[in-house]
Order: structure tokens, then sequence, then C-alpha cells
């Protein structure tokens, strides 16, 4: 038997993010309150790294704060790193703490809401090379709308409904 070694790009050098660089990287927020508080850290994504298949961060809601309910194309995952929280996956709200791992499919309405007594600070990550192909649609409060924020760079759209 033969083997074959089949290669689809050039090899890419690894990303190492040391913790000085993590916490000198700039924090994003919604220019919109209405999409929510929480605040954010892309640490892989292109241009930024070389990474073409995976883009990942830190995200943190605050106390009586939230990440709006939206969805999008791409699957996501959530790692909590620190903290408590719900997070409403498809209608039904999960409690997580420190530890909690969860898969959000491609398309899932989701969010995240903490109480009065909690924060949450999670790592994402996203099956995209990078963050600004990331199209949010916002589940708005005007049910005959959807909002759309292309990446995070905040363009946003008004669809209507129909």
């Amino acid at each position: 038997m033969e083997s074959t070694i089949v290669t689809t790009s050039p090899e890419l050098p690894p990303v190492v993010l040391d913790g000085n660089e993590v916490s000198q990287t700039a924090l994003d927020s919604f220019s919109d309150a209405t999409y929510g508080n929480v605040v954010w850290q892309t640490l892989l994504s292109k241009p930024r790294t070389c990474s073409d298949s995976m883009c990942a961060g830190i995200a943190t809601c605050p106390s009586n704060g939230t990440l709006a309910l939206h969805q999008h194309t791409q699957a996501e995952i959530y790692y909590v790193l620190e903290g408590s929280g719900e997070v409403e996956i498809g209608g039904v709200r999960h409690h997580v703490t420190e530890g909690s791992m969860l898969w959000i499919p491609g398309d899932a309405m989701h969010g995240v809401f903490c109480g009065p007594n909690q924060t949450l600070k999670w790592l994402y990550v996203f099956p995209e090379g990078r963050f600004e192909d990331i199209v949010y649609r916002f589940k708005a409060v005007d049910a005959s709308k959807t909002v759309v924020i292309l990446g995070h760079e905040g363009a946003s759209v008004d669809i209507e409904g129909k």
C-alpha cells in the first residue's frame, strides 16, 4: 500500500500570543447599546494573525449586562473562563459557570445575560479566518425587522420583514 500526503495550502506558522500581547489587545464594543454592553478582544483573526480558517477572542459581559439575541451563519464555541450567567440558545436558557463549554449551531438564535451579581468572561471561536466576515443578525425589538451588523466594524442594515 502506498500512502499519499495531501496538502491543500502552504504550511502556515503557528500563532502564539503571550499574556502581554493578549492584555494589550484593544477592546471592542457595539456603538449601539441596543445590541448589548458586552466588550470583546479579537485575538486570532486575519490580517492581525496569519490564521486562515479560525478566529477567536475573549468576551466579557458585565453585571446586569447582555449580548442581545442574535444569529450568524457560522457555528460558534464558547468556553467560560470566569464567572457565571445565562446563555440562551434556540429559546432555551442555560446557566453557565467557569469551565462550561457550549457549541452553538450555525444560524441558532443566541445571546448572553448576566444578573446583578454576575459577570461572565468567555473564549469564543468561529470557523472563519477573519472576525470581520462574521455577519451578526440581531433579533430586533420590532419583530418585523432584522438588524444586521457586518463584522465588528459596526456597519448596520435594517431589513424589513415580510
